[in-house]
């Protein structure tokens, strides 16, 4: 089984030119600390400045609200995201002092990490490093939605090479391809959006 590491270049390949990088450039965050709720608003743009998404969340906290309203936003075109779950995200600074003994050293660089678990178990770990936890936090959450978008718009490109070779009476390349298929599937169950193709090619 590829890493996650080999499954990305995998995807990159197979998109080339066609990969999303997906950026979050500022946010709006109301959080009613009484209640335990957080609304958050944004703007999630393609790098590339291909199209973008106006992304509403609620939740428990920024982080729940962020990728409840990603999810909610993309899943109807990536319904691979409904299948994703959180099960570890933490907060590490570097405290070490400075030349500066009176800095507070409250903008302490700290490294940021959240693990998601797909449909069959296997986790997948993002990371990044920040002198804000907030844009920390915000960056690695849209690392695993971009991923997973990723991975499911490559799962679609190679689900239409395999169409594509059994039309052309390619046995051969269909089954080079239904292999790179199951190393796709990897990432996380792709079984709604290759039924979606299904219907779309018959």
């Amino acid at each position: 089984m590829r890493t996650q590491k080999e499954l990305l270049s995998l995807v990159r390949e197979i998109l080339a030119d066609g990969y999303l990088t997906l950026k979050v450039p500022q946010y709006t965050l109301h959080e009613d600390l009484t209640e335990n709720v957080a609304m958050i608003q944004c703007r999630l743009n393609e790098a590339s400045g291909g199209g973008g998404h106006s992304v509403t969340g609620r939740g428990v906290g920024m982080v729940d609200a962020l990728f409840k309203g990603l999810k909610s936003t993309l899943s109807d075109a990536y319904p691979s995201l409904n299948s994703l779950f959180f099960v570890d995200f933490s907060v590490v600074g570097d405290f070490t002092r400075g030349e500066d003994d009176h800095d507070a050293n409250s903008d302490a660089p700290g490294k940021i990490t959240l693990e998601v678990e797909n449909s069959s178990g296997r986790r997948f770990q993002f990371e990044t490093f920040s002198r804000s936890v907030s844009a920390g936090s915000v960056d690695v959450v849209v690392q695993a939605v971009e991923h997973f978008v990723n991975s499911e718009l490559a799962v679609l490109r190679v689900f239409d090479w395999v169409d594509d070779a059994k039309r052309r009476h390619r046995p051969d390349l269909a089954d080079k391809y239904v292999q790179i298929l199951a190393e796709l599937v990897a990432n996380t169950s792709y079984s709604e959006t290759i039924e979606r193709r299904k219907g779309d090619v018959v």
